[in-house]
């Protein structure tokens, strides 16, 4: 199994990610259709990417990923990775699939 690391200091909010799961997951440009959100604070210029529980780390958002915020590793390399993380890099967090 695979996980979906997030860099929260280089995601622009471009919502590229969006875009790219939803034509790979339903063949349709659509974010509402998509697995992955982009969570944000316009004012603040915060942008944060979190996964809905449907997503199955096929990393198409990470390959696609213009400011290159997200990467996909392992599940034993995400335990070894919350050890060492440094703030503003975490695995992406699951949203409710109303959001």
């Amino acid at each position: 199994m695979a996980v979906i690391i997030v860099d929260g200091d280089k995601c622009t909010g471009c919502k590229v990610c969006e875009l790219a799961c939803s034509m790979t997951k339903h063949n349709v440009f659509n974010p509402r259709k998509s697995y992955i959100r982009i969570l944000s604070h316009e004012d603040l210029g915060l942008y944060l990417p979190a996964l809905k529980p449907d997503c199955d780390s096929c990393g198409k958002c990470v390959e696609l990923c213009p400011a290159d915020a997200l990467k996909i590793i392992t599940t034993g390399e995400a335990a070894v990775f919350m050890k060492k993380t440094k703030i503003g890099s975490f695995p992406a967090p699951l949203i409710s699939r109303e959001v």
